[in-house]
């Protein structure tokens, strides 16, 4: 392949000299503006100010809009429509519901049509209208959203996270552990996988590579825990498997471990014997008087009462986070473990590579999950970690950062939007910035009133759960009031539930097991399995009898001793509507749903 330099030359084998496209300032050109206007003679601003005359004499004589900062005809939608289409675009990103490239221009079609600016049967806007509307607003981008369950949507809500907060600084305010960094711990899990992403790579732009992965296998969970102070504890890993060996672990840094179990995920023995015999050997020594504090999220598999009791001994609070909300709260989340994925992901891309003729199995994840996680849980990206968590140095206003906007979606209490000017009545901060909506009163607001329909419509109610996270989420488990809650909590859960009661029968069904039938016009059915011969015909009414043999259950079935099935038809003449037993009062055994059906009582012929 050739490196080939194409100089900037004419046709006519001369050098091209294109200069700045605009050698002014637009301050300039308003300071030259103001000066006609103020009396002063168009050619005598312009060269005083350094603008073309033709420029400026555009502007006085009203060809061109003072305002107008580029070349070619004027944008379609108004400065104020375009305003409001970018509020409404940030307002719902934020909401989480962001809208496409293609989504943006259908609903600048749209709008355009609304105004009167763009009849139905014109060609819709194209993209090439979507990058000059980026041009002129740069503050908006295309990316890449973040994946969010809605869980953790539902969950991340300013009233949990600040209940969190007054939480954990009542736990560090009582054992004095806002100055003590090295005694603030927090644990999590990550999973790998034998399998990796391919990343790009360089190669000919002719042809698209193909890269060479192993096949999807089984999960490894790699439990990793540091301290605010920047200290970690070497990386213990879970392989799935019946018989821990030693082979699993070649390759390992000092210090690590590791286990197996059916799934290759943690469970509750596992996590108690990493906390009881790895961490307790890494950490910190605990005392009554300088205990230590582990954050962590509150997986089923970390609270337990034999666990709860193990860390009262040692002096050890277990602080558990609220349910869903990891993803911003726990530090190994927020700093460590993105990019503990990236780097493992190339380590396993490089291992690849330099063995063609073999992949990464079981046996080698040990070696590359240590050389990534000391990589990833260094000093540095711990601190950062827990600081902007909040943990550490503590810090409520650390909040700020976070994005409740997606939360209040599923709340019926307050609109989101105004209901009459779809405007929003309280502005969501993002960090540093605020979103706001259309001016109130402007046309435009009834237009994007019809677009957000998704933040008009009201959470679904739904049963409150009796779950374990309601209890623990947001709280330090070894407390005692917390506890005598876990302990309430899993006795209620492990009692016997008592059995709903069937409903009693009516009173005509009292000596009968079944009773089906079959309608011929409505494919309804009945029918009566017999078992008792005593039934009484006086608690049945006339209706509920056979139009023949006048009884609810045949004679031949009342002489069987065995169970038999009697089926039903009801006749379909409207005046009539009378019930039947099929086969014994009357020759026709099936009658077919939606057919015609005449009861012996009449005398037009059975079919």
């Amino acid at each position: 392949m050739l490196r080939v330099k194409l100089p900037n030359v004419l046709t006519n084998g001369e050098p091209t000299r294109r200069g700045q496209y605009r050698q002014y300032l637009s301050a300039a050109l308003d300071k030259a503006y103001n000066a006609v206007l103020d009396g002063m003679a168009i050619r005598k601003a312009a060269t005083t100010f350094a603008v073309p005359f033709a420029t400026l004499h555009d502007r006085m004589s009203g060809k061109v809009s003072i305002e107008c900062s580029t070349t070619g005809r004027e944008p379609l939608l108004s400065m104020e429509e375009e305003q409001g289409l970018v509020s409404h675009i940030e307002a719902m990103a934020n909401f989480g519901y962001g809208y496409t490239r293609a989504e943006v221009t259908t609903i600048a079609t749209d709008l355009a049509i609304y105004v009167g600016k763009k009849s139905k049967d014109e060609q819709p806007l194209s993209l090439q209208w979507f990058y000059g509307f980026m041009k002129r607003w740069p503050d908006l981008s295309v990316k890449k959203p973040r994946s969010l369950e809605i869980q953790r949507a539902k969950a991340t809500s300013e009233e949990t996270i600040t209940h969190y907060f007054n939480e954990l600084g009542h736990i560090m305010d009582k054992y004095n552990l806002k100055t003590c960094p090295h005694r603030i711990y927090n644990v999590d899990e990550k999973g790998l996988m034998e399998h990796h992403t391919p990343p790009s790579v360089v190669t000919s732009s002719q042809s698209t590579p193909a890269a060479v992965t192993t096949s999807r296998s089984s999960t490894t969970t790699v439990i990793g825990c540091g301290n605010a102070s920047g200290s970690s504890i070497p990386p213990y890993f879970v392989f799935k498997g019946k018989r821990m060996r030693e082979e699993l672990l070649s390759g390992s840094t000092p210090g690590a471990a590791g286990t197996v179990s059916d799934s290759g995920w943690s469970n509750t023995e596992i996590f108690q014997h990493y906390l009881t015999e790895h961490f307790l050997k890494h950490a910190v020594a605990a005392s009554a008087d300088s205990p230590l504090l582990i954050v962590y999220d509150g997986h089923r598999s970390h609270v337990s009462i034999p666990l709860i009791e193990w860390a009262r001994q040692h002096h050890i609070i277990l602080f558990v986070l609220p349910a869903h909300t990891s993803h911003v709260l726990q530090p190994m989340d927020v700093g460590c473990f993105g990019p503990f994925a990236k780097i493992y992901n190339n380590l396993r891309h490089t291992y690849m590579r330099e063995n063609a003729t073999s992949s990464v199995d079981k046996h080698s994840v040990c070696e590359l999950g240590c050389r990534a996680y000391n990589l990833s849980l260094t000093p540095t990206n711990l601190q950062s970690s827990f600081r902007k968590c909040g943990v550490y140095p503590f810090d409520k206003s650390s909040t700020a950062n976070i994005n409740f906007a997606p939360s209040t979606v599923f709340k019926s209490t307050e609109p989101l939007l105004h209901p009459d000017t779809g405007v929003i009545d309280s502005c969501v901060p993002v960090g540093d910035k605020v979103v706001t909506s259309p001016t109130e009163g402007n046309d435009v607001a009834g237009f994007f009133k019809d677009k957000t329909t998704v933040l008009f419509k009201k959470a679904v109610p739904t049963k409150k759960r009796n779950v374990l996270s309601a209890v623990v989420g947001g709280k330090a488990i070894t407390e005692d009031v917390i506890l005598n809650k876990i302990i309430s909590h899993q006795t209620v859960k492990s009692a016997p539930k008592k059995r709903k009661q069937a409903p009693k029968p009516s009173k005509s069904l009292k000596k009968i097991n079944t009773v089906t039938a079959t309608n011929a016009s409505t494919g309804t059915s009945r029918s009566n399995a017999h078992q008792d011969d005593s039934f009484d015909s006086d608690v049945t009414s006339d209706d509920e009898l056979c139009c023949k043999c006048s009884k609810f259950v045949p004679d031949e079935v009342r002489a069987n001793v065995s169970l038999i099935i009697t089926t039903w038809a009801q006749c379909t003449n409207p005046t009539c509507q009378h019930w039947t037993h099929l086969r014994f009062c009357t020759p026709v055994r099936v009658v077919r749903r939606h057919s015609e059906f005449w009861c012996p009582c009449h005398d037009e012929p059975e079919e």
